[in-house]
């Protein structure tokens, strides 16, 4: 850090002294302030004490050595800029964008907006401003309008989505939403206005990274992808091991705004992984079949344990399947300012909007027994289930269930 201030008082030096020589105003030094006398705290002591305020010679002797050692190499970047040392060889330091042009390089996505892209078919649009955000590489928040028709709809731009009757479209249909055009730019809206505009009362899901090579594609792709973030995100909070809680297609249809045969084609363009999941209750007999055939309805079979796994060989259990669990192509992202953005959405909604005081649905599913066992304890309407392990062919998920208070024991 010294040798580059040192450098960088040098050349301040140099061109203040070309500057006078050519007879060109220049600042004074310190804006007519007087310099301090105190000597700046990176200048090296001329001798340190006998101990460096441990009063213990062998830790000074480790601090001694550890300060000599030679510092390793950082990367020039922005907000990252490394300690440079006092050679000509060594450009001054610039601040260049975080961003390059890659195909590795992925944008932060929440599902919760993606979902509203479905609900108001905007998902063309949201591409465009996802694409916006990542161009962005300043952080300015805007973009020359010429500067998004160049790297939208030119035919050698790696980012050309669109020809630029297809650009005006569009930009003209998220305007308000995604975006504000005025003086020859487009101003992108931050991630809370655009849910806000979105009816997006709450933030619930985690982001999660969706890649940008992934906007380049088709639009019925990236319409995949924006619906996979749902499952992606939902499966990253399960731990390692243990499956997504299972999910039926219309609790899926209201979050996602996808109906499900529109579900089932994403899920195969964009790789979702789908697993089978079953529940095991108590001992197979007359009534108790037909009582999980009210319950369950033909998703209710007779299980025979022809191994004793459950219990005695050959033992009859009642059992059901229970929807798919589902596992996305995202990896996920940090919450970030997820909190903030949605006290920022509690301020913008009404509290009827945001859905306070309204019941929350009841947690069915559960990682392990002991908190399945604490629900029950605190009183439940509903069955409850946690994971007992896969199937003998290690492709379908078996469940324990604990029926509720009020509905017949399955014995």
């Amino acid at each position: 850090m010294l040798a580059a201030q040192e450098r960088l008082a040098q050349l301040q030096a140099k061109s203040r002294a070309e500057r006078l020589a050519q007879g060109a105003p220049v600042d004074r030094i310190g804006h007519g302030r007087t310099p301090s006398l105190t000597p700046s705290p990176l200048q090296p002591l001329p001798s340190l004490p006998a101990h460096l305020g441990w009063d213990s010679a062998a830790v000074t002797a480790v601090a001694r050595q550890a300060d000599h050692a030679p510092k390793p190499q950082s990367c020039i970047g922005y907000r990252d800029i490394g300690i440079l040392e006092d050679s000509p060889n060594i450009p001054i330091p610039i601040f260049i964008s975080p961003y390059s042009h890659s195909a590795t390089n992925a944008i932060k996505l929440y599902p919760d907006i993606a979902a509203g892209m479905f609900q108001w078919e905007l998902t063309a649009a949201g591409r465009i401003w996802l694409l916006l955000r990542h161009l962005d590489c300043n952080g300015r928040g805007w973009l020359d309008v010429a500067e998004v028709r160049a790297q939208l709809t030119g035919k050698e731009s790696p980012w050309r989505v669109c020809g630029w009757r297809q650009l005006r479209n569009l930009l003209a249909e998220g305007d308000g939403v995604f975006w504000v055009r005025g003086d020859g730019r487009v101003w992108l809206r931050s991630t809370t206005n655009v849910a806000a505009a979105l009816q997006v009362p709450h933030l619930a899901l985690l982001p999660v990274a969706l890649p940008v090579s992934v906007l380049t594609l088709p639009i019925g792709q990236v319409r995949a992808h924006l619906y996979a973030a749902f499952h992606s995100s939902r499966a990253g909070k399960t731990p390692a091991g243990q499956p997504a809680a299972p999910i039926a297609r219309d609790t899926i249809a209201n979050h996602t705004n996808v109906i499900p045969r529109t579900q089932r084609r994403y899920e195969k363009a964009a790789r979702v992984h789908a697993s089978r999941n079953f529940a095991i209750g108590g001992k197979a007999s007359e009534s108790a079949l037909e009582e999980a055939a009210w319950q369950h309805g033909q998703a209710t079979f007779r299980l025979n344990d022809k191994k004793g796994i459950q219990g005695k060989t050959n033992q009859g259990y009642i059992a059901w399947q229970l929807p798919n669990s589902y596992t996305g192509p995202h990896r996920l992202q940090p919450k970030g300012q997820q909190k903030r953005i949605n006290q920022a959405l509690s301020d913008l909604f009404m509290q009827g909007m945001t859905g306070n005081g309204q019941g929350r649905m009841e947690k069915r599913f559960y990682g392990h027994g002991r908190a399945a066992a604490q629900a029950y304890n605190r009183g439940v309407t509903q069955d409850i289930y946690w994971p007992a392990g896969r199937g003998e062919n290690g492709r379908a998920h078996i469940w324990h269930c604990l029926a509720a208070p009020n509905t017949p024991a399955r014995k």
